[in-house]
């Protein structure tokens, strides 16, 4: 198909027009989203010491080991809440010449550290109740104990799962692994409340020691996941869940003009989702149509992932070998008829490039006379 002239100069069709808005689900405003992790962030560290405080008075008056490694894991989650705090400050911090990507990857390092305290925690846990099987353990005022760990039980229960909505509704992996820590530590006191009964039921101490060796085990693992996390956030590891829904809303927004896509990355730093790819596009699109296209893209990669997006769309002209793949009908640049579109999905996105491009044969450009 041969292209229309005017005054000697090729004209293109005029290429379709996108919509100025495409409808989007409007994200929280950031600055209270921020408020928001503040908040939370001040309520863990407030709440975390009360309850070693309370754990601390129940290992004084009981002399328990199991109450003790409780109350050495409240230390751990007091810790973790300070960094945490300090770590949602920095993380607020808009973009600056020396952090042009913000600052939200230090949450990612601040589960790491937090997932490093709940090992530790594990480890302190198991040496102390170790020497209690070897001394031989000495346990008074069961009673009390059992209703100090109980109540502070339920108040970590209700701060865990009070973090881990707030992480996860405003994409805070730091909230969502003190969260987590949190809820671990529930598990421990639930562990340790057990072993108490054992005691004063059957009148053998030595299930206490025996309890805290079984709890050191559970919070070990959590302690693992968190720091598995976080290293591969911090390292940009794909996340194969949001890859597949940022290619399943490309191809549903695909356009006639959208010929192939690949190249597709993406990486999180702190709750702001970078994404970036290759699009082919008819190559005769101007500027302004190129710009209108890269809008619309990011509007609605944010609409799919749920996250304040900042997208890059890197376009690459089409070559005579697109034309069988190419659905736009009004193409003055045709050199073969239209055969099949290649589909958008995640294998073919996931490429890393189409290979090398051929030069255009017989075309000195568009607009050219």
């Amino acid at each position: 198909m041969r292209s229309q002239r005017r005054h000697g100069r090729s004209v293109a069709p005029e290429p379709p027009r996108y919509p100025e808005r495409m409808p989007i689900r409007v994200e929280p405003d950031e600055t209270q989203a921020k408020a928001a992790r503040l908040r939370a962030g001040i309520l863990s560290l407030a709440v975390g010491t009360a309850i070693f405080g309370g754990k601390l008075v129940a290992w004084r008056l009981t002399g328990s080991t199991a109450v003790l490694s409780d109350a050495l894991e409240s230390v751990i989650n007091v810790v973790a809440a300070a960094l945490l705090l300090a770590s949602l400050v920095i993380a607020a911090r808009p973009a600056d010449r020396d952090h042009p990507y913000g600052h939200g990857k230090v949450e990612f390092f601040s589960a790491g550290v937090e997932g490093t305290c709940i090992a530790i925690a594990a480890v302190l846990i198991v040496i102390e109740a170790l020497r209690a099987i070897v001394r031989g353990p000495s346990i008074r005022n069961i009673d009390v104990g059992l209703a100090v760990v109980v109540a502070t039980s339920l108040a970590n229960g209700l701060l865990g799962a009070h973090l881990v909505r707030v992480g996860r509704r405003h994409h805070s992996l730091a909230l969502e692994a003190d969260g987590r820590h949190v809820l671990a530590d529930v598990i421990t006191s639930v562990g340790v409340v057990a072993g108490l009964v054992a005691v004063r039921v059957t009148g053998k101490e030595i299930f206490d020691p025996l309890v805290a060796i079984a709890v050191a085990g559970n919070i070990l693992w959590t302690g693992f996941g968190l720091v598995r996390v976080a290293v591969g956030r911090l390292m940009d590891e794909a996340e194969p869940e949001r890859l597949a829904a940022i290619v399943e809303a490309l191809a549903a927004a695909r356009a006639p003009e959208w010929i192939d896509l690949h190249t597709l990355r993406t990486w999180r730093s702190g709750h702001l989702q970078h994404i970036d790819f290759h699009l082919t596009v008819p190559r005769y699109l101007d500027v302004e149509r190129l710009h209108a296209i890269d809008e619309a893209v990011g509007k609605r990669l944010s609409e799919a992932t749920g996250l304040p997006t900042d997208v890059i769309v890197h376009f690459d002209p089409c070559r005579p070998r697109h034309c069988s793949s190419c659905r736009v009908e009004a193409c003055p640049l045709r050199e073969a008829p239209f055969l099949r579109a290649d589909p958008i999905d995640l294998e073919r996105a996931l490429r890393v490039g189409p290979g090398e491009l051929e030069p255009l044969r017989g075309h000195r450009g568009e607009g050219a006379a």
